[in-house]
């Protein structure tokens, strides 16, 4: 008992000390839940499996025989193995791109193909089945899909052996003798002349001009659940401005972006395989007078302003950042001649308050962000 009194003043102290480290973790802990450090998202939690229930004429309350958990069988194959517990989404993922399996890989290999050359290899690239097309080139499907595979599925190895191909690299122009033979260009002897997507003119747009914000964006203005009170004739409306790539916008099935859907955006109410580009007026008056386009025209006007005293040196820099290769003499002298012409203009009728320099570079700013060879790919 002696020996314990002694040592107790020691262990008061140790405890002391301890619970006065646990407070400053406790504090810290606190500042990091307060200030939101994970961001909230919903998702796919995991529950638990039950057996479903034939339901008698289709009515939930009247519930019939009990059906065990199994995975399809009629489409044949090897067996998935049924998971004790779980939703046995990971063994159906498994089971899907099991080695025996080369369509899976084939399916993604020809959507990858059709991303870069806007026609898939097989063109109904939603069916591979005895109703869709036969593939145009099926050697280089199968060898392109067994060297995904056995690279683990490496999409960044898969765009990098397409994109480094001569087939890829070849030049939109036409060749009389090939154009007669194969007008639709099956057997890939030129690159298809392409539209941008919609959100790659608006990210384009945005780069070019300077207005991109390359930041992690924050989450989306949708409210607390506890505050739902929508209804189908006053649904929710998120409206907000973002300078943010076109990936993290906020995608609305009851409301579409206005650029986006001009532009032949996919329809978030169905499943879209591939997107028909079309060519209409509304596309053109959109970029003519939309508030966004002429605010980055402006701000692509003042970067080259800024960065560039001499005027031919203005008009390089911006062709060259806008199409991705070096102007021509032609195009220069074209583009001098759209200047002079515009601001002499503007002098002529300018009124106070008005630069005639910046609104002539704003105009040719947008000339060059809705040209054709802005808003295709050759």
């Amino acid at each position: 008992p002696a020996r314990a009194k002694e040592t107790l003043p020691d262990s008061k102290e140790r405890m002391a000390a301890a619970d006065a480290e646990l407070a400053v973790l406790t504090k810290e802990r606190d500042t990091i839940v307060a200030s939101s450090a994970y961001e909230v998202a919903y998702g796919v939690s995991e529950g638990t499996p039950v057996n479903a229930r034939v339901q008698k004429r289709g009515e939930p309350d009247k519930p019939g025989d009990e059906v065990p958990r199994r995975f399809l069988e009629v489409l044949g194959g090897d067996e998935v193995s049924q998971p004790a517990a779980g939703s046995g989404r990971r063994e159906l993922a498994e089971w899907l791109t099991r080695p025996s399996n080369p369509l899976t890989a084939r399916v993604f290999v020809n959507r990858v193909w059709q991303w870069h050359f806007g026609r898939g290899l097989v063109a109904t690239s939603s069916d591979f089945g005895t109703r869709g097309e036969l593939p145009s080139h099926p050697e280089l499907l199968d060898w392109l899909a067994a060297r995904f595979m056995k690279t683990g599925w490496d999409v960044k190895s898969l765009h990098r052996t397409i994109m480094l191909s001569r087939t890829y690299q070849l030049s939109s122009d036409d060749h009389e003798g090939n154009l007669q033979r194969d007008p639709t260009n099956v057997l890939l002897w030129r690159f298809s002349r392409q539209a941008l997507d919609a959100e790659s003119i608006r990210d384009s747009i945005l780069a070019v001009s300077g207005m991109l914000d390359p930041t992690v964006p924050r989450e989306h203005p949708f409210p607390p659940v506890d505050q739902w009170a929508f209804t189908i004739h006053q649904p929710f409306y998120a409206t907000y401005d973002s300078q943010h790539r076109s990936v993290y916008l906020m995608l609305q099935r009851n409301r579409r972006h206005p650029f986006l859907s001009a532009f032949d955006a996919a329809d978030p109410n169905q499943s879209v395989a591939e997107r028909l580009p079309t060519i209409t007026p509304t596309q053109s008056l959109y970029l003519m007078n939309s508030p966004f386009v002429h605010q980055a025209s402006a701000a692509f006007a003042s970067l080259l302003i800024k960065d560039e005293g001499n005027p031919e040196a203005r008009i390089r820099k911006a062709l060259q950042l806008a199409n991705g290769r070096p102007p021509e003499s032609a195009d220069i002298a074209e583009a001098m001649e759209f200047l002079r012409d515009y601001q002499s203009r503007l002098q002529a009728i300018a009124a106070s308050g008005h630069d005639p320099e910046a609104e002539a570079w704003s105009a040719f700013a947008r000339v060059v962000l809705t040209s054709n060879a802005f808003l295709f790919v050759d």
